[in-house]
């Protein structure tokens, strides 16, 4: 058995946070909100059963809800990946437009788990942010699409060799994450006869659930 090299391993340790991380995000937001959401409805009708409590309730029930946005407040702040808000597609509809030049094609009708989803959206983020500071590029295009399994296909009209270390942390954090990672180049020629190179990233997440599981 070959021995781990240090980047794989805190890949895998950097994966292993992100679902720590979520799962903890998820507790607090369907668990203890849903805790203190009850606790508020009892503390209503406290209040309707004993009209002389309302003011003492009514006290407690603002303190309830200052600790209700706490936790919503760090609900987010350990989830801060935008697809659970947001979906992928709009997701990635948000990150072209932060990045500009960035065109989106998206047609993925599969479904895939949450954590699926936000490790995909992490890879393409990734990537966008690589190739976004790439020499000479100006067209970045992402591709979306899959009814089984999710393909993300990021393509720029540009090679950039000082961002190949870049590139291979994150293809190890999103194989970690389940998902094939693959870089290739092309030669295009421009009208000029000029041959200019370009970079695909193809990424993939196979593992769906079935639609209505």
């Amino acid at each position: 058995m070959s021995k781990k090299s240090p980047a794989d391993e805190l890949a895998r340790e950097c994966v292993a946070l992100h679902t720590e991380l979520r799962r903890a995000s998820s507790l607090l937001h369907d668990e203890v909100g849903a805790l203190l959401a009850v606790a508020g409805l009892r503390l209503q009708l406290l209040s309707m059963d004993f009209p002389e409590t309302g003011v003492r309730v009514a006290e407690v029930a603002e303190a309830l809800d200052g600790v209700m946005e706490q936790v919503r407040k760090l609900s987010r702040q350990l989830e801060p990946s935008p697809v659970r808000r947001t979906g992928l597609k709009n997701a990635l509809l948000d990150l072209a437009g932060t990045f500009g030049g960035v065109n989106l094609r998206y047609t993925a009708t599969a479904i895939l788990a949450p954590a699926a989803v936000d490790a995909l959206y992490r890879a393409i983020a990734s990537v966008v942010a690589i190739a976004s500071v790439a020499r000479g590029v100006t067209r970045i295009a992402i591709s979306v699409t899959g009814s089984r399994s999710v393909t993300a296909r990021i393509a720029w009209n540009g090679r950039f060799p000082a961002a190949a270390n870049h590139l291979t942390t994150a293809a190890l954090l999103a194989r970690h994450a389940g998902m094939s990672f693959e870089i290739t180049t092309k030669s295009e020629k421009t009208q000029r006869n000029k041959t200019n190179q370009g970079t695909i990233v193809v990424i993939q997440y196979a593992g769906q659930r079935p639609a209505g599981g």
